[in-house]
């Protein structure tokens, strides 16, 4: 139910959050922005009450997740009498934030992947047998193997490239007069980046249209990670959390293709790379049938 509500809402959000930031959309399109504030109620009122569970079972020997933390602060400023200026709403909101911001984005990313691989079985082959020459049947894949896999690491940073799930990133604010390409972008002005035309600017990348993991190989057979590539956008207000994404994608996508081979079912529909525009660029819903390797 969280997961559908969370997909729904930043569906609703339009691509780069512009119902977040032009409130005055509500009024031109009012129920897009009714079906936003159900569908965050209903997130943010899960949580509310994940925290009074948390309240009722919580033990500063045991601090169990990112809640427990804030309790054990909050309790540790009462008894030190200092202010502890964030309230449990600031809690719901912050936690919602962290749900929204690492739990969809993945799963895209993850969809896009069996996607993928099911329209290009000769490349899930390729990473198959690569993952069976270095890591074997007898375990799975970890981060150490990370190095020694570099086709899997470059199919990765492909369906990254090919997907860009983020496509406007994240609206910003400039914080001070400046000029930009020989524009003057005032102080206050609302800032969206557009990853989409870079991931997809012929300039850039050739056979643009083509799913190709190996421009991401060089010569020697390395990855080499191109600066054009920045799905988790770049400079200062990158994502916060894009460390701990590469290591998440690596896990599943690699402990997914250790363990099943993903093909098209017969007389699924057709394969389609029109994805749903959102602040996250999700595929159109697919069948899979995912068979046990041996």
């Amino acid at each position: 139910m969280l997961l559908d509500c969370m997909d729904k809402y930043l569906q609703a959000a339009g691509a780069g959050g512009l119902q977040l930031f032009f409130p005055v959309t509500k009024y031109i399109q009012p129920y897009i922005h009714i079906r936003m504030k159900h569908n965050m109620e209903s997130i943010v009122g899960f949580i509310r009450n994940e925290i009074e569970n948390h309240q009722q079972e919580f033990d500063t020997e045991n601090l169990r997740d990112y809640i427990d933390v804030y309790l054990n602060e909050k309790q540790k400023a009462k008894k030190q009498n200092r202010e502890f200026v964030i309230d449990n709403n600031n809690l719901a909101v912050t936690v919602s934030d962290l749900f929204m911001a690492g739990t969809d984005t993945s799963a895209s990313t993850l969809r896009w992947a069996i996607l993928y691989m099911m329209a290009y079985p000769d490349i899930q082959d390729r990473i198959q047998r690569e993952l069976d020459s270095v890591v074997g049947r007898n375990r799975l894949p970890r981060l150490a193997d990370k190095t020694e896999l570099p086709f899997t690491c470059a199919t990765l940073l492909e369906i990254q490239r090919a997907g860009s799930i983020a496509p406007l990133g994240f609206m910003h604010c400039s914080q001070e007069d400046t000029t930009l390409a020989g524009y003057k972008v005032p102080k206050g002005s609302i800032v969206v980046s557009n990853l989409w035309s870079v991931h997809h600017d012929s300039e850039l990348w050739d056979n643009l249209d083509e799913f190709n993991p190996e421009r991401f190989v060089d010569d020697q057979g390395v990855v080499k990670e191109r600066v054009e590539l920045i799905p988790f956008s770049i400079g200062r207000r990158i994502c916060i959390g894009d460390h701990l994404a590469k290591m998440e994608l690596f896990i599943f996508f690699t402990h997914l293709l250790h363990q099943f081979k993903f093909t098209k079912p017969e007389d699924s529909p057709a394969l389609s790379f029109e994805g749903i525009t959102g602040i996250v660029f999700s595929p159109q819903p697919f069948l899979t049938q995912a068979t046990v390797r041996q």
